[in-house]
């Protein structure tokens, strides 16, 4: 019986798989044998112990209690029946040698071979395979040109890995091949808690393909947790929280490629996809294939040192190639300029996933669909080069600002106008996280100011009110009336009573520009009596002479104002008066003897000096816009543009947020997410007009 015979028969016996003849012929040949005899109690004494140590596993011993699975035996006897056919094993048939071999044996038996978990043959997916003997490929979790990635069983450790194994087209492919050993050297040499742990690399020898184990998070990406995160804010709710946590996650992205280029390596491919998560906040940058090494960094001197480097050509770029993904490609990538690519490189594709969290698309994603989608890749990537960079807001106009500004500085098309570096641009969004709350407590007391200063302008403008519907009851209205016709004497003595009176009442109130005593017939204004106040000195309060009175064509606001019940007031805005804007209180005016309406008592205030001494009581430092209906500039704390020109500006061209606040302010107040912004208005009766309050967040 020659030993091939004799090692079947011995593993079949330590199997169970052994008949009864056959067995007669075993005993036969130990009987002639002392030294295969001995071989065959070492090998015994090795299946024990094997035997004992599985048997602790109790997944492994659930159906099979006292004996082990068959999928274990059968792993088990083609283990021994390698090690038994070798050389090795055969000259330890020499009585001699065995008992010297025996150390190595075990050790090949119990350390390379032992099975500490295996999937039942009917629960295994139909994909699942050996790698490596060490390995168990359970499923596949995703696949490129490149390579697949596993779930794969550590059998040895008992725990999930990640294995990426070559695909079998890719490894015809030398400087594929090259490519995949640089990125298995280049994550086992990044020794970082955010870049995925390399546990072991190497070439299966069943299939001759390279691969490497990592560790296994998960199959959730960042990508899928953008996703999942604009899902809910369009149907459900935007909970700051949640973009709170996309946003610390970028952070642990931004501290390991830090960490990258502290070394001399640019990852090169940065996208959602290449960002692994797991259920309690650990954040991994996978596929570090495209990188390339700076030729003054670390590990390129290492590879160097090692002859790593020329081998690989990991310092090397051939000139035209176009290495990452195009949807967040930067436009030196775009353009093949690959010898020029640097860590701002990484920065705009730290960028461009920024821009993915805040809006949900790649930066380069609605460019494309803007052209139907059916751009080839050359012509796409020629937009990338040429077109400006794409802003968040153009796709979520509830995108803060400030973020939006700190993503397209990290997006800028010229690479000296990005952050300097990726830990800059997380300082950059760290600061935003932190002020957000100071900024959310600055806003909180704008708007308190704005619900203030418009109550304080209503009891004005209230108060206002009730100085012109006085002015109707003094005795001098009704003894102009009855001599006006005259124009004697005892006209003139009611006018320059009702001249004093009316100067009195300006000095008292300070809020008040003007007062007039106005005759309304055939559709014209003729004042009878008018007062003001110096447009430079506010103290000088005059009577306008006769000469200078105001006659004319009535206006809209006269004709409202003459349309009123007794007592009833109208209110508007008021331009005539040049470099001022003004309210306007008008009542109108009955001849008490023929109760006929004949005219009118106008109260006018500046805006300015009404509005003034309302903000130095409140204390705000926030800029501040007052507006008519249409949109006029009527008051700004702000300089604007034009101003000192006499210009009046216009909301549309100063507030680029003005549409939208009018189409809710009728209703309600306009409070935005971005925190910048709050306006509310104070409507006059007969809703014929309103002034609307803007407050801006001052920098």
């Amino acid at each position: 019986m020659n030993d091939l015979v004799l090692t079947e028969m011995i593993s079949k016996s330590l199997s169970g798989r052994l008949e009864a003849s056959e067995r007669t012929l075993l005993d036969s040949q130990l009987a002639k044998s002392t030294a295969t005899a001995r071989s065959f109690a070492n090998l015994s004494a090795i299946i024990h112990r094997s035997v004992a140590l599985v048997a602790s596993d109790e997944e492994a011993m659930q159906e099979h209690t006292e004996r082990l699975s068959e999928i274990a035996k059968e792993r088990l006897r083609k283990s021994v029946q390698s090690a038994v056919g070798r050389s090795s094993i055969r000259a330890a048939a020499d009585e001699g040698s065995a008992e010297r071999r025996e150390g190595a044996l075990e050790s090949q038996v119990a350390e390379s071979r032992t099975v500490y978990f295996q999937q039942p043959e009917a629960e295994r997916p139909a994909d699942s395979r050996q790698a490596v003997s060490r390995f168990t490929l359970l499923r596949k979790i995703g696949e490129g040109g490149l390579g697949t990635v596993w779930l794969a069983r550590d059998e040895k450790l008992r725990r999930n890995v990640a294995l990426k194994e070559m695909n079998a087209a890719a490894a015809e492919s030398p400087t594929q091949w090259k490519r995949f050993q640089r990125e298995a050297e280049i994550t086992g040499h990044l020794e970082h808690p955010n870049v995925v742990p390399l546990y072991m690399s190497g070439v299966n020898p069943e299939t001759g393909l390279p691969f490497y184990a990592m560790r296994f998070l998960g199959k959730q990406t960042l990508l899928d947790a953008i996703h999942e995160y604009h899902a809910k804010r369009r149907s459900v709710s935007d909970d700051p929280i949640h973009l709170h946590r996309l946003l610390n996650i970028f952070l642990d992205v931004c501290q390991a490629i830090a960490y990258a280029h502290s070394r001399g390596v640019v990852h090169r491919d940065l996208k959602p996809e290449n960002v692994a998560l797991d259920n309690f906040g650990q954040v991994l940058v996978l596929d570090w294939g495209l990188a390339k090494l700076d030729t003054d960094g670390e590990l390129a001197s290492r590879f160097a040192l090692s002859g790593t480097a020329a081998e690989s050509g990991l310092a090397q770029t051939i000139a035209g190639d176009i290495v990452g993904t195009p949807l967040y490609m930067a436009p030196e990538q775009a353009a093949g300029e690959m010898d020029s690519l640097d860590e701002r490189t990484d920065v705009y594709g730290l960028g461009a996933i920024l821009f993915a969290i805040l809006t949900g698309y790649a930066p380069h994603e609605q460019s494309n669909r803007s052209q139907g989608g059916n751009l080839r890749v050359s012509e796409f990537l020629q937009s990338i080069v040429q077109s400006e960079s794409p802003r968040p807001r153009d796709v979520n106009a509830h995108v803060a600002r400030d973020l939006e500004s700190i993503c397209m500085k990290a997006m800028a098309k010229q690479r000296y106008a990005r952050h300097a570096s990726a830990m800059d641009l997380a300082a950059d969004v760290e600061a935003w996280i932190a002020g957000k709350h100071e900024r959310q407590a600055r806003y909180d007391a704008m708007r308190m100011n704005g619900r203030d200063l418009k109550s304080r302008l209503c009891v004005q403008v209230r108060q206002l009110a009730a100085s012109t519907q006085f002015m109707v009851e003094l005795p001098p209205v009704q003894g102009l009336i009855e001599r006006l016709d005259h124009q004697d004497e005892e006209y003139g003595t009611w006018r320059d009573r009702m001249t004093k009176i009316l100067l009195g009442l300006a000095r008292a109130k300070g809020n008040v520009s003007a007062l007039s005593f106005a005759q309304f017939k055939d559709g014209r204004i003729h004042e009878i009596v008018r007062v003001e106040r110096s447009l430079h000195d506010v103290s000088n309060v005059r009577s306008v002479p006769h000469s200078r009175l105001r006659r004319g064509a009535a206006n809209t606001f006269h004709k409202t104002v003459m349309a009123q019940f007794p007592g009833e007031y109208c209110i508007d805005m008021d331009f005539a008066t040049a470099g001022q804007s003004r309210i306007v209180v008008g009542v109108p005016v009955f001849d008490t003897e023929t109760e006929e309406p004949f005219g009118m008592v106008i109260s006018e205030a500046e805006i300015g000096i009404l509005v003034r001494p309302e903000l130095d009581l409140i204390g705000t430092k926030d800029h501040l816009y007052l507006l008519d209906d249409n949109g006029q500039i009527l008051f700004s704390t702000k300089r604007l543009p034009g101003a000192s020109h006499g210009q009046v500006s216009n909301g549309r061209d100063v507030i680029d947020r003005w549409s939208e606040m009018i189409a809710v302010l009728d209703d309600e107040d306009y409070v935005e997410a971005d925190r910048e912004f709050y306006a509310t208005q104070l409507s006059f009766p007969q809703r014929r007009n309103a002034l609307r309050i803007v407050l801006q967040v001052a920098e």
